[in-house]
């Protein structure tokens, strides 16, 4: 998805002159924005999530239009792959029209044509989106310093890490769910248990007041009765415990494909650098490398490229010999089932027989009725414990995969991932800066500060190396969601400079220069005081007329 223009009126503090944004189509550039607060400098960014999602997080429906005007109007124009997308929103009267290289789009039989846009058109969703393009310095001023939970909300919601959060609670309430149903199942067939058991003392009461004969073949067959239903639940409890060790390696099974799936990545992703290597070209900006650095770095990806597929073949052995045993498994709960079945055949011969006896005792008719009640508690208690094994592999295996999803799993992979590059990212801009300390993250993501090889304290650093520190972050962590987004062409810094002394301002612009022309990011930088205007494209001057707040753009030379 690439920006091409935005257009808006009577927008928040906007009036009803139409206020126009046009970007470069295949460059991008650095735009100095400026502004008293309150003049409607973050409302441009308002605007484009307005008009791209029909929404503004924080802020009511009611509240967007003028309240003077009303007719809240905005128009974006975008290029999704090869589309060309226009969308018209208004509000106080409402109106959605979305044109698709420029024929009106046909909503008839869509269920949601937000939906569609996000999913087909946009392949962006909201919450992405809007974390995305406005970073504000005051969002990050405390990184080095803030809580573990504070800095966990914050990467989790700029690489999407939030996703794989709701997912794992939703299984977490599921998984609830099932605890309780489980615990139903236990007591119900526990007080089924005990209504078998009181059933049978009955029935040897009435075995007793018959005839000897018919005593001890009773005997007998309650005692084959005894044995067979023994054998019964040492199975059933095997047919547990053989579905729990299913539901665990099918747990294992999904992480161990997650890891060939991830190497064979990796491996197309070496390939793909190393065949730009043996070019003699950068694979971040296709420029021509020096010979040393270029037999180094594809030396390097030689080694990985030979070592790769033996790891991957280390894994598909893995993933095969879980499913033998996965396979094995389910031949064993096969033959557990078969045997379970043939003894309640064998159960029933003997309750069969056992009626036939009833005829010869004095009171036979009480003996056919508490008969007939085992009969059916025995199975209401078989019935009860079959649904309970269901349940009880279908809470293992969302127990496993809520552990795969926790941070020990898909998220840890895909933080030793990203750390790499970022890390690389904020050495090189450090350098640039010429900071005398070294900022690294772990794999916890804690910011670890150096001074001179030795770990220091964040709050050691002065407020404006603090500063140079928030923005070397922010800026690397754009370059990885850009890499997520290569689409994306726009970004929002607000007040990016403050307490940044001038050496570090034009640092800081100089990167961000070159950061936004590498990556074509058309990158707002909203400031209350006056910058070198040398280092920007265009200036944006917002401000209050009659009211209502108004900007003019102006070419820098």
């Amino acid at each position: 998805m690439r920006i091409e223009s935005i257009e808006f009126k009577n927008f928040a503090s906007y009036g009803n002159s139409i206020q126009r944004l046009e970007f470069e189509k295949d460059n991008s550039e650095l735009f100095l924005t400026l502004g008293k607060n309150g003049h409607g400098k973050t409302t441009i960014a308002n605007a484009i999530v307005f008009a791209l999602y029909g929404k503004v997080e924080g802020v009511k429906m009611a509240d967007l239009p003028n309240r003077i005007n009303k007719e809240l109007w905005v128009k974006i124009n975008l290029k999704c792959k090869t589309t060309d997308v226009s969308i018209e929103r208004g509000l106080a009267p409402g109106k959605f029209e979305v044109k698709l290289n420029g024929i009106e789009f046909d909503k008839a039989g869509k269920r949601s044509v937000q939906e569609y846009l996000e999913e087909e058109i946009f392949g962006i969703p909201y919450h992405v989106f809007k974390n995305i393009i406005i970073l504000s310095v005051n969002d990050f001023k405390s990184f080095l310093t803030m809580t573990n939970n504070d800095k966990k909300q914050i990467i989790d919601k700029m690489f999407g890490f939030s996703i794989l959060n709701e997912m794992q609670q939703n299984i977490k309430e599921e998984r609830k769910g099932l605890k309780v149903d489980i615990d139903v199942y236990e007591r119900e067939i526990t007080q089924l248990n005990e209504n078998i058991t009181s059933v049978n003392m009955k029935l040897n009461e009435l075995m007793a007041e018959s005839n000897q004969k018919d005593k001890v073949r009773i005997q007998e067959l309650k005692t084959s009765l005894i044995r067979y239903t023994s054998n019964k639940t040492k199975l059933e409890d095997a047919q547990v415990s053989i579905s729990k060790s299913l539901g665990n390696i099918s747990g294992t099974l999904s992480s161990a494909q997650e890891d060939k799936t991830k190497l064979t990545y990796e491996l197309q992703a070496l390939r793909k650098k190393l065949s730009l290597y043996e070019q003699n070209s950068c694979p971040t900006c296709e420029g021509e490398l020096s010979t040393e650095f270029h037999t180094g770095r594809k030396t390097e990806m030689s080694t990985k490229v030979e070592q790769l597929p033996s790891q991957i073949n280390i894994e598909k052995a893995k993933v095969i010999e879980i499913e033998e045993n996965i396979s094995k498994l389910q031949q064993k709960d096969r033959a557990v089932r078969d045997k379970v079945s043939t003894i309640n055949t064998n159960i029933r011969n003997l309750k069969g027989e056992l009626i036939k006896i009833k005829d010869s005792l004095n009171n036979g008719d009480s003996f056919a009725h508490m008969q007939s009640l085992i009969d059916g508690f025995e199975i209401q208690e078989t019935e009860k414990t079959k649904t309970k094994t269901i349940v009880n592999s279908e809470y293992y295996f969302l127990e496993n995969l809520e552990e795969i999803l926790g941070e020990d799993g898909v998220k840890n992979l895909a933080v030793k991932t990203i750390l790499p590059g970022l890390n690389t990212n904020i050495a090189a801009m450090a350098s640039t800066m010429h900071l005398s300390f070294h900022i690294r993250f772990d794999e916890k993501f804690n910011c670890i500060i150096n001074h001179l090889g030795e770990e220091i304290n964040p709050l050691t650093l002065s407020t404006g190396e603090r500063k140079k520190a928030d923005f070397i972050i922010i800026i690397a962590i754009i370059k990885i969601l850009k890499l997520r987004f290569p689409q994306l062409n726009l970004l929002f810094l607000d007040e990016l400079l403050s307490s940044v002394d001038a050496d570090g301002v034009h640092n800081i612009l100089k990167i961000l220069s070159q950061v936004i022309k590498e990556s074509k990011i058309n990158t707002f930088v909203i400031n209350h005081s006056v910058l070198p205007h040398e280092l920007f494209d265009k200036k944006i001057q917002i401000y209050k007329e009659n009211g209502f707040s108004k900007f003019d753009i102006e070419t820098i030379e």
